[in-house]
């Protein structure tokens, strides 16, 4: 194959540069040969791959048709590949044995639904706005099942994950950026949970704030035992967790009694009352969270599909149906939680404004106001619920960072690296917070959830432009007209939302601070946009790796034509 490329005369430098050229092109090939086959596969990789497999034997043909039945992931480690859960298909339209092997990944992303950050925010709503933000916090959950969907289709389609794709499509020194914004929208999480898990130790036990962030710093390591366990068993204790918080509320909410009438309502009727718009627009904040996209396309890689040739687009359709219907169950029972905690304080906020006793709305008060109201004990079950779920999205936190980590930079990282460098970067901020003043908790969040607003539309942008780029997602699964109309109109009210919010927490007390608010708008929409327009590094055409850039938009973004050789005779 390579006699084409050798036959160019017997200069030196003309020699080394066809051996160049031989090399880019072999690491190409075979970089792809690991991916799935499929219709949009270049067909010189299948043709090498054929090649390999008729001369390896029969061994070698076993080893290959096992592959097959493979999630198709990846150059770097899955913290899960040993204890793959494998799905054969059999082309039937729906089965609930079927659907039960693909639980799991919805119920792990829906764990950053109910962290006890956007618990503090249900506090707070139950404060300022009562039950009529219900629908807005049943429809920002509905958005995030479409959010969520799309981006374990990205990593069922192509057997590659968020950040992987990122760093593939992108320049080196955007991809930096893109790992720097997700790096600091975890880290941010990370502390919210580590504080409000250590919160709950404070009840439970009286152990002070800072001890507590360092007990939950170290005790973080037991995810590393858990993971070793399997896929299957690490998804298990997170729903025993999940669960647990549902039961604590759901209790407290039975026990409590709340009006039904005003519950229904506060659902079914949308209204904003006055001086809670920035309240609005925080709680779809808190909902839609960047490393949850990251997150999601690398745990639908746990499923092992079968990509043969011939069953390759039925199975992926049935891997997406099927995910589909777990990720929107798990996210409506994160509603439901979170609609509970909305429920429980709302009542118990009005019992205490009918007495004339003051409160506190925040996550550490909230266990003195159930007290009054329910009774002593009641604490302890508010505490033990925060204490799963602060422990739960503690270890899911980790599992994105090591995702995101490998993704972008190509290497594995061991999990208790992962563990020690993401406890070690959060601990200090945390026990800073701790250590000086528990009522800085609440700004703390505050700014954690304008970092999560900002990063969310750089990873959103990425994720909707891989859907529509067709030899990525292939013929079959590319996004059509109508859908890409959509998902920009999605993309431009979630910058809006998101540009408001942070616009909202500028303090506009002076003429120089409106003209920083105009500035700080108008570089958001700008970067925005050169991230939108930027076009996708590289893809295969013509069985050949090239840059679909025009020459002028590579001057335009800094970019190189790659140095890939032509392509090999047919």
């Amino acid at each position: 194959m390579w006699e084409s490329l050798s036959m160019s005369g017997h200069d030196p430098g003309e020699q080394r540069r066809r051996q160049q050229q031989q090399e880019q092109f072999a690491e190409s090939v075979a970089g792809a040969v690991r991916q799935p086959a499929s219709a949009h596969t270049p067909e010189y990789v299948k043709l090498a791959t054929m090649d390999s497999t008729r001369s390896s034997g029969d061994s070698a043909q076993k080893a290959s048709a096992e592959a097959a039945l493979d999630d198709a992931s990846t150059a770097v480690e899955d913290a899960f590949q040993q204890h793959h859960v494998k799905i054969e298909y059999d082309g039937r339209r729906f089965s609930l044995k079927k659907l039960w092997r693909f639980v799991g990944p919805g119920l792990l992303v829906s764990q950053a639904l109910l962290d006890p950050g956007n618990i503090e925010s249900d506090i707070s709503q139950a404060d300022s706005s009562g039950y009529r933000l219900l629908w807005l916090l049943l429809l920002a959950h509905v958005l995030c099942i479409f959010v969520q969907s799309l981006a374990a289709r990205l990593g069922v389609v192509t057997g590659r994950h968020l950040a992987q794709h990122i760093r593939q499509q992108y320049p080196l020194a955007m991809s930096v950026v893109f790992w720097l914004l997700s790096e600091l929208a975890i880290v941010g999480a990370d502390i919210q949970e580590v504080i409000g898990t250590a919160t709950a130790l404070h009840i439970l036990t009286t152990m002070p704030i800072w001890a507590g962030v360092v007990v939950t710093a170290v005790d973080s390591f037991l995810f590393l035992y858990v993971q070793r366990l399997g896929v299957r068993v690490t998804e298990l204790v997170f729903g025993l967790m999940v669960t647990t918080l549902a039961v604590c509320f759901w209790l407290e909410m039975v026990l409590i009694k709340p009006d039904a009438g005003e519950v229904i309502k506060g659902m079914v009727i949308p209204r904003i009352p006055q001086g809670s718009a920035v309240q609005a627009v925080g709680i779809v904040g808190c909902v839609l969270m960047p490393h949850n996209l990251y997150l999601h396309s690398a745990l639908v890689g746990s499923r092992k599909l079968d990509r043969r040739e011939e069953t390759r687009e039925g199975a992926i359709r049935e891997a997406m149906r099927y995910f589909r219907i777990e990720t929107s169950v798990s996210l409506m029972y994160a509603y439901l939680i979170n609609m509970s905690v909305v429920v429980v304080f709302c009542k118990a906020f009005e019992i205490m404004r009918g007495e004339g006793v003051p409160y506190v709305a925040s996550l550490a008060e909230g266990a003195t106001v159930l007290s009054h109201v329910l009774g002593s004990g009641s604490k302890y079950v508010y505490a033990v619920g925060l204490l799963a779920i602060g422990q739960s999205t503690t270890m899911t936190g980790t599992l994105s960072g090591q995702y995101v980590t490998e993704g972008f930079w190509n290497m594995p990282v061991k999990p208790w690296q992962r563990v020690f460098i993401t406890r070690g970067i959060s601990l200090v901020p945390a026990l800073a917070v701790a250590l000086t003043a528990t009522a800085h908790i609440d700004l703390l969040s505050e700014i954690i959830n304008v970092v999560q607003a900002v990063v969310l539309s750089f990873t959103i942008i990425p994720l909707l432009k891989l859907q529509a780029h067709g030899e990525i997602m292939g013929p079959e699964f590319v996004f059509g007209r109508a859908a890409r109309i959509a998902a920009a109109a999605l993309t431009l009210a979630i910058i809006a939302l998101n540009a408001y919010m942070v616009a909202s927490v500028i303090p506009l007390r002076s003429a120089g601070m409106y003209v920083a608010l105009v500035a700080v708008v108008l570089v958001y929409a700008l970067v925005l946009a050169y991230t939108a327009a930027f076009p996708l590094r590289c893809v295969w055409s013509r069985r050949v790796l090239v840059d679909r850039a025009p020459a002028g938009v590579r001057w335009l973004f800094g970019r190189a034509a790659l140095a890939v050789g032509a392509a090999p005779p047919a």
